[in-house]
């Protein structure tokens, strides 16, 4: 069982970060700290399975789950994702128990599952037998997140929840409130009541819940209201906000 499985099991609290620079310097540099998992994001950020393959080249840590988003709930292009040596899954825009069984038929081979047969770099391109990564890859290592971000979600929460084999469902914040129609208002009752809700469910069905924090001090709230698999900011916003804050310090010392 991998590191990041073994953490989720026993309910600590897993911090990592986001990828969306496609340059596998910032990837090997942030894998020398101490995180638990990176996500890849494929839905926003500039990034296709070909630099991807590249990226997952970078994490120099083995215990780091290296967990991609992928654009959308989509057999081809999970599949591929995995072949290039995901660890991890994440899905946007999962809203009913059907999309959500969906996503666990995509990341399994048959006869459980669709996905299929050439895992290439997952495989180190035949330096690992693929019968041994067939019957390891039965979601032992695997780690499997749906994100809950519309009211349609909230709504059928428990039914997604209760979908066997998927580890983490992640709340994100930006889409969630907007969504809601509250667009980045974090602190809106409409906005608590709806992660609460997301905490209350997981609980109920021994799932992880996760959440995307912008700073320290939403991280640390977060944890602190139970959400277990916490990001931290992205690769982009802590460089941003780094020099800002260092621009920031410097010029009010020499007014």
């Amino acid at each position: 069982m991998s590191k990041l499985k073994k953490i989720l099991k026993s309910g600590e609290v897993a911090l990592g970060t986001w990828i969306t620079i496609a340059h596998p310097d910032v990837v090997e540099a942030i894998s020398t700290l101490p995180i638990n998992w990176l996500v890849f994001d494929m839905e926003h950020a500039p990034i296709d399975v070909s630099n991807l393959e590249i990226l997952l080249m970078g994490v120099k840590n083995p215990d780091i789950a290296s967990i991609v988003r992928v654009p959308w709930n989509d057999m081809v292009v999970i599949k591929r994702v995995l072949d290039v040596g995901a660890t991890g899954i994440l899905v946007p825009w999962v809203n009913t128990r059907t999309e959500a069984e969906n996503v666990m038929k995509y990341v399994k081979y048959p006869p459980t599952g669709v996905r299929g047969v050439g895992p290439r770099r997952a495989i180190l391109y035949g330096a690992i037998n693929f019968l041994d990564y067939y019957k390891k890859f039965k979601l032992e290592d695997l780690v499997v997140a749906v994100q809950i971000e519309t009211e349609e979600a909230l709504k059928n929460l428990e039914e997604i929840v209760s979908v066997n084999g998927i580890d983490i469902y992640y709340v994100g914040p930006m889409d969630l409130s907007t969504n809601l129609g509250i667009p980045l208002e974090y602190n809106h009752p409409k906005f608590v009541e709806a992660i609460q809700k997301v905490l209350k469910t997981c609980e109920k069905f021994d799932k992880t819940p996760g959440i995307h924090a912008f700073d320290t001090q939403l991280a640390i709230k977060y944890i602190e209201m139970g959400f277990k698999f916490v990001a931290i900011m992205s690769d982009i916003s802590i460089l941003r906000s780094s020099l800002a804050k260092m621009i920031e310090i410097i010029r009010t010392k020499n007014k």
